[in-house]
């Protein structure tokens, strides 16, 4: 087997597969005596079907497959071995490769266009700038997160034809995987506390020691000063997930906009085209290609990030943090050795869902990604009032809408979970 690569333009190169007879002859040649061991043909004993017989009715489809086969591991090894960071897949070059014969070829050559990554810097470092919005807590929202949490934590004053109220203990806590995290009591478990608290006078708890001592276990609060900026700080705390997201969505777009990447951007077109076959015009190539190239920068520049910084996501990552959502979810930081098995075997069988694992996978490297940003990249902190900050989110999340992907392509990231690169992944070129 002889491998070469062409180069045809900066980021695109031809690789020419030479399939000769000492490549296959011998694995074609098994594959033959196998068939004849196990042929099952009238007027023949088993396993004493002649040899060319074999050969005559299956000695061209066992070719072709082997043929095959050599050209999938060999382009695959090849580029492996290279170390060629090549785009999409590689793609037959229909102008050199020529129409097969199997009844008089022996030797064979193929050719693969590719397309590959480029070289670039990214500016990850202290001289990229990020807005960092940080939501002020006025006293009205303290107010109303007290006047909720006393009712939370108040006594049902119950009517004689009232059902006795659900309490929070009363609460199942079975967990169930759904949608990346693990669900909570069920609609009906919700409606029928709902309907419960309908023929029920909430009276809200008493703002004292053992109020605080309910709401904060354990932080010695002894005044309504001290419970308020605790409230306070509680109430800003739970706006960070929705102010980290928005850093992460204008950091990734920072980079991808500072950083100076080009594409193959035709062979690309093809591949999406070729790739998806029948499922896309060229015009809808042509119309979705900007948004689509702008998602294989991201993911270059995603790609290099993980590898440059070495950042990781294991199976007992993935395991603990599906651990720790169920324990938030009876809330609870310690369980004793028997509940601990009902929860490791919850999570195991989580951990079989291989759609939703991958989800959290993706989660727990964004999460590591954030950490990275928010260490590597200035953050310019903005504080903005709560309706501001709404604003905010909904024109980013308006952009994420409008920058949407419709094509079903198939990126390979390097935080995919267990799943090995393979390139490939293209059809059967001979028949």
């Amino acid at each position: 087997m002889n491998i070469t690569k062409e180069n045809t333009g900066e980021l695109t190169a031809i690789i020419k597969l030479e399939i000769s007879a000492e490549d296959y002859t011998e694995t074609v040649n098994k594959t033959i005596r196998d068939y004849q061991k196990k042929a099952n043909i009238p007027g023949f004993r088993p396993g004493h079907v002649p040899q060319g017989l074999i050969r005559k009715m299956y000695g061209k489809a066992v070719l072709a497959e082997e043929v095959n086969k050599l050209i999938s591991d060999s382009l695959n090894n090849y580029i492996r071995e290279q170390k060629i960071d090549i785009l999409g897949n590689p793609l037959p070059n229909q102008e050199r490769n020529a129409e097969v014969n199997f009844d008089t070829q022996t030797s064979f050559d193929f050719y693969f266009d590719i397309g590959f990554a480029p070289e670039f810097q990214i500016p990850l470092g202290p001289e990229t700038e990020i807005d960092d919005y940080q939501i002020r807590v006025d006293d009205n929202m303290v107010e109303k997160y007290i006047e909720d949490t006393r009712k939370r934590f108040g006594k049902k004053a119950e009517s004689e034809t009232s059902a006795p109220a659900v309490q929070q203990e009363d609460i199942a806590s079975t967990a169930n995987p759904e949608e990346g995290n693990i669900a909570g009591p069920s609609v009906e478990e919700g409606s029928a506390a709902k309907s419960v608290e309908k023929d029920a006078e909430i009276i809200p708890a008493e703002m004292n020691r053992d109020f605080f001592n309910m709401v904060y276990p354990g932080e010695s609060i002894e005044t309504e000063e001290q419970f308020r900026e605790r409230v306070r700080k509680d109430a800003s705390a739970s706006f960070m997930a929705e102010t980290d997201k928005i850093f992460f969505n204008k950091a990734t777009e920072t980079l991808v906009k500072e950083t100076s990447l080009d594409l193959p951007d035709e062979f690309l077109k093809r591949w999406l085209l070729e790739y998806n076959e029948g499922k896309y015009t060229p015009e809808q190539v042509e119309k979705d290609y900007p948004s689509f190239r702008e998602s294989m920068k991201w993911q270059l520049l995603e790609n290099k990030i993980i590898r440059d910084n070495d950042i990781r996501v294991n199976d007992e990552d993935i395991k603990n943090y599906i651990r720790n959502v169920m324990l938030r979810r009876v809330g609870t930081e310690f369980v004793d050795p028997e509940m601990e098995k009902k929860y490791d075997s919850v999570v195991d069988a989580f951990m079989q869902n291989k759609e939703q694992v991958q989800r959290i996978n993706d989660q727990l490297y964004n999460a590591r990604l954030l950490e990275l940003f928010k260490t590597k990249l200035t953050a310019r902190i903005k504080e903005v009032s709560y309706d501001e900050f709404v604003k905010i989110a909904s024109e980013s999340h308006a952009h994420e809408h409008e920058h949407a992907l419709e094509h079903d392509h198939d990126h390979e990231h390097d935080h995919e979970h267990d799943h090995e690169h393979d390139h490939g992944h293209q059809e059967a070129i001979v028949d």
